[in-house]
């Protein structure tokens, strides 16, 4: 995963591709710089101890 940032530094797109993130800044005009573009760690799935599994019958 790849993430997408203005000149602010706020986070704007996050794509599966460089390619996905170059498309989406030409789209809406955001000028690229060095530090524009920066890979993202992959999301995991963090269990909550005590907690019910999704889809679970609530009362």
């Amino acid at each position: 995963m790849v993430g997408l940032y203005d000149r602010e530094g706020v986070l704007r797109f996050v794509g599966n591709t460089l390619e996905a993130c170059l498309d989406y800044a030409a789209l809406f005009e955001i000028p690229l710089s060095p530090s524009s573009l920066q890979a993202l760690p992959e999301p995991v799935a963090v269990r909550v101890r005590g907690s019910q599994p999704r889809g679970g019958r609530s009362s």
